[in-house]
């Protein structure tokens, strides 16, 4: 089923964990109204001790839709699917389709569940298998067009099963993929935008870019520029004047702006820890991205405790 690049596509990675279900709430959020489409995707290695097929595997496909078989990953994606009808952005009289893919080495295949409203709106569930999680993810973020991709990361202690989503495979997705990518730790739902900038242009319009979405959601929007020292606070005030000119010509209203001295990482993790989500662009990679994991933006993803937006 075709992807509509009209609406606001939302991609959700599901593994089960807690967290991944409070990205699931910030991700209603942000889809709230008629005009966007969320996707959860729980990704399973190849399994090859599944191999037999015949009759079961075929009622399997088939029952995806009444969820009557325990295919890997299926109870996450009911569990998810419950939440949805349970928050009223979905409900039983959506329309289903199932949609299957045969995979090569694997007998069960990709398989789908698309839920379709009478508005237009989307929810599809999406069983993948791959070689790994992180290829996985990165695939479907190759083969449909998001406007956002939420990876919920697992806590330290919380229960690893196969399709399991840790700090390697989020390193992974955030270094190869060519979008914006949300990595919720602790989300919390109205506690506002940090968008830090530079006075680089790419920076600028991922400034931009997030204050739109964040709009989407209520979320208040504030702005941080850090000089690495006095010489550079020019720098840093031309960066909130120019961030600030590129969201309210979107039609986004800024809550506060502030600049700071200092060590950039620190400063923007100690400044961003009552926020929702600090954002920053990966504005440092000059289009190669071996050179994220150089980056200011890598280092505050790697460090903070609370959610991290990486917009390109």
């Amino acid at each position: 089923m075709a992807f509509n690049r009209e609406r606001f596509n939302i991609l959700l990675c599901i593994d089960g964990s807690d967290e991944s279900y409070r990205g699931l709430r910030y991700a209603v959020r942000v889809g709230k109204g008629n005009d966007a489409d969320i996707t959860l995707l729980y990704v399973r290695p190849v399994d090859k001790s599944m191999e037999g097929g015949g009759l079961e595997l075929k009622i399997a496909r088939e029952n995806m839709r009444e969820w009557g078989i325990d295919l890997p990953g299926m109870e996450y994606l009911e569990r998810a699917r419950e939440l949805l009808i349970e928050m009223g952005y979905m409900n039983e009289t959506w329309k289903s389709e199932t949609i299957h893919r045969e995979v090569i080495g694997d007998p069960l295949g990709d398989n789908m569940v698309v839920y379709s409203s009478e508005t237009g709106a989307q929810i599809r569930l999406k069983l993948m298998v791959s070689p790994s999680v992180a290829r996985g993810i990165l695939d479907e973020c190759e083969l449909n067009p998001y406007d956002l991709t939420i990876i919920a990361m697992q806590e330290e202690g919380e229960e690893q099963g196969k399709g399991h989503i840790n700090w390697r495979v989020t390193r992974t997705v955030v270094t190869e993929h060519h979008g914006a990518v949300l990595v919720a730790r602790g989300i919390e739902e109205s506690h506002g935008h940090l968008i830090c900038v530079t006075a680089d242009e790419k920076s600028i319009a991922a400034a931009q870019k997030d204050a739109v979405m964040a709009a989407r959601c209520d979320c208040p929007v504030h702005l941080l520029s850090v000089a690495a020292s006095a010489e550079d606070i020019a720098a840093a005030e031309l960066a909130i004047k120019l961030a600030r000119n590129a969201i309210e010509k979107a039609g986004v209203e800024i809550v506060d702006a502030q600049t700071a001295i200092g060590d950039p990482v620190g400063e923007i993790i100690t400044r961003g820890k009552p926020f929702s989500v600090i954002v920053m662009a990966d504005s440092d990679i000059r289009g190669l991205r071996r050179f994220f994991r150089t980056s200011v933006a890598y280092e505050v993803l790697k460090m903070a405790d609370n959610s991290v937006m990486i917009i390109r």
